[in-house]
């Protein structure tokens, strides 16, 4: 689907991280990554939002409506 892309937030280091963006660029689907190890202060709000205690969030954006979805973690984006 050409309008869906994957904002991933995470930390760099972390290996789930980097499994999803793997996963993403190896299914060939459309993701911004956002690296907040050094921003402890976005990644709290960002977990509080979507009620996510760990990293990755992931979550799907359509870009042509706004909508976003929360789809949550590695295995709940790779098991897909």
């Amino acid at each position: 689907m050409d309008d869906l892309r994957y904002l991933v937030y995470g930390r760099s280091g972390c290996e789930f991280c980097v499994r999803v963006c793997d996963h993403l660029r190896d299914q060939k689907m459309e993701f911004v990554y956002f690296d907040l190890t050094e921003d402890e202060e976005f990644l709290s709000r960002a977990k509080q939002f979507y009620n996510w205690q760990t990293v990755p969030i992931v979550v799907s954006n359509n870009k042509l409506t706004g909508e976003t979805k929360l789809v949550g973690g590695c295995d709940d984006l790779c098991s897909n």
